[in-house]
């Protein structure tokens, strides 16, 4: 018989937005939805570790963004609303009114985006080391950006740059997920978060939020930016996280979304 907290593949059809592949981990209609979103490149494995420890409290929804992972190739530029406007496409094809929305990276401004499209259907908001530069800024950082996911294969040297404990399994899962996004869908997720408002989603937001970072990350450095936009919000730093608090501090990072989003 198989674990309530075993992870499970779906699959959803949606319009407009293509076949979208998911995870599951939970059960129970009596457990909130969690809607959890990897970075640029990732896939719904990037959450493989906490997933079980979350669906002791949540129905665990973690997704492959549109030109990701298994979902279906995007064939047009996808802005962070229309991929927030896709997570609502992915969880009335589930059924689910409402959620606890979370993500890292552009994850985390999807969740920004998401929870200032659809404040009805958001339960609390938890944007992960989410990018919040001016278009100055990017500009002046583009080359390495492009450098970055316009080569998908990395070696374990240039992932240990960015995750703290890198093995075999991890860097393969690593070269698996950014191949199957490709060069254009990665760099294509930089033009939307580029053109995305961080701040002016984050200024709409009522519902619950934490803003999280890490002490070791690219974008703490700017967190003033969003606090600012939400001084109601709730500030959390993990201190022996980067850009990815999923991978390098799994249980600490779980309890995170636990305690904030009131599980009993």
């Amino acid at each position: 018989m198989e674990s309530s907290s075993a992870t499970r593949d779906g699959f959803v059809k949606t319009k407009g937005y293509g076949r979208i592949h998911y995870r599951e981990a939970g059960q129970g209609s009596n457990r909130p939805a969690l809607m959890l979103m990897h970075t640029n490149g990732g896939s719904a494995h990037q959450y493989e570790v906490i997933a079980p420890l979350l669906a002791k409290h949540f129905r665990v929804i973690s997704w492959d963004m549109p030109g990701h992972g298994d979902s279906d190739r995007i064939q047009r530029h996808f802005s962070i609303e229309d991929h927030a406007k896709a997570l609502a496409a992915l969880m009335t094809a589930l059924k689910i009114k409402a959620a606890h929305i979370g993500g890292a990276s552009v994850g985390g401004s999807v969740t920004l985006a998401f929870a200032s499209l659809f404040p009805t259907r958001t339960l609390s908001a938890v944007p992960v080391e989410t990018p919040c530069r001016n278009s100055d800024e990017w500009g002046a950082n583009w080359h390495h950006t492009e450098g970055n996911f316009g080569l998908p294969m990395q070696t374990a040297a240039q992932i240990k740059e960015r995750v703290a404990v890198v093995d075999a399994a991890l860097e393969q899962r690593w070269n698996i997920d950014r191949c199957k996004a490709g060069a254009w869908a990665m760099v294509d997720v930089m033009w939307g978060i580029r053109e995305f408002n961080a701040v002016a989603a984050a200024k709409k937001i009522k519902k619950p939020m934490m803003l999280v970072y890490g002490r070791k990350g690219p974008t703490i450095a700017l967190k003033d930016r969003l606090t600012g936009a939400a001084p109601k919000a709730k500030l959390a730093v993990m201190e022996n996280s980067g850009h990815f608090p999923m991978l390098d501090e799994p249980s600490a990072f779980a309890s995170l979304y636990i305690k904030f989003c009131g599980a009993k």
